[in-house]
């Protein structure tokens, strides 16, 4: 596992990191906590030594899970949680704060994400609240998730945050044309979230796959009839990169977002232990350059159709 500083801050990421929204069982068709607990001591026994969640996610049971795994193990690793739309006004983000700091067992976060923008709260007020609570020692680095470059510069001119996470895949590349280059030319962090494009991108799905109850993934652009398809068959255009590498499709999806240019970590999901040491296999080898360039290609059979969708979960297409 390669470690990689976050920004200009001191906190070094491993280069994968362990997204836990499934641990709050409201998205993916439900969670397992021994499974969760599991796959998160998992992951620190593999040099995984960042981990991510939200209040958002089923509601603070995810945060309760993350606390009660680490609990011992706090001085291990690092965390960040978000949080959600409804708490930004600037009492309501300290509160917010709190109740998270209470479910994960801890007197501090290591990074604390606004979760998306919220039209209807001035950005100076949210963004003023994460500044005390730094300067307070309740988190040591603040982060942005899902905001675009112009309201990414808006924040920038109110305080300094050290780390963006949005989306990106070799299904999902919006962020190459204008969030990336700022983001290195601001020495800002970027941790990514569905490297494997909620996974997509494993090999594990087929054309008449039917999804659980609960499962969410069925509502996402990418999952629709027809554009599903042509991502499957991406996927498929994996496989001689992973035979030629013992490795597999989904490891060479991984590998190929951490070798982009600016990415610091890929935060990947995971429901139990076996699915952990899957994703650490994207780490420590390295796809060539002619590889990377094969890849990009094939990928951009997908994205150069896409139209720019709002978010990664939202079907509203922006008209530019």
């Amino acid at each position: 596992m390669e470690y990689r500083r976050m920004g200009r801050s001191d906190l070094k990421l491993s280069e994968i990191s362990l997204g836990c929204w499934v641990m709050g069982g409201d998205y993916w068709g439900g969670a397992d906590d021994n499974e969760s607990i599991g796959a998160i001591l998992e992951a620190v026994e593999n040099g995984i030594n960042f981990f991510d969640t939200a209040e958002i996610y089923g509601r603070g049971r995810s945060e309760l899970v993350l606390g009660k795994a680490l609990k011992g193990r706090r001085h291990e690793v690092y965390i960040s949680s978000k949080v959600w739309k409804s708490n930004m006004r600037y009492k309501d983000v300290f509160k917010a704060c709190e109740e998270s700091l209470k479910r994960l067992g801890t007197d501090y976060i290591d990074i604390y994400f606004i979760h998306y923008p919220n039209d209807e709260v001035d950005i100076e007020e949210t963004m003023s609240a994460m500044l005390e609570l730094k300067k307070q020692g309740k988190i040591r680095e603040i982060g942005l998730s899902n905001f675009s470059r112009k309201q990414m510069e808006e924040a920038l001119k109110i305080g300094r945050f050290e780390v963006i996470q949005p989306c990106y895949s070799l299904l999902w590349r919006f962020i190459e044309e204008d969030i990336i280059p700022f983001c290195i030319e601001h020495e800002i962090g970027i941790v990514i979230y569905s490297p494997l494009a909620q996974g997509i991108l494993t090999g594990k799905f087929t054309k008449d796959w039917t999804f659980k109850e609960g499962d969410g993934r069925k509502n996402v652009p990418l999952f629709e009839k027809g554009r599903f398809e042509e991502c499957l068959d991406v996927a498929e255009g994996l496989k001689p990169y992973a035979e030629r590498h013992g490795k597999t499709q989904g490891q060479v999806a991984i590998n190929w977002a951490i070798s982009q240019p600016g990415i610091t970590s890929a935060i990947v999901g995971a429901r139990n232990a076996r699915q952990v040491r899957e994703n650490v296999g994207a780490s420590g080898w390295k796809l060539t350059d002619s590889e990377l360039a094969e890849t990009d290609r094939l990928g951009r059979k997908v994205t150069d159709k896409l139209p720019k969708f709002e978010t990664f979960f939202s079907k509203r297409i922006i008209n530019e």
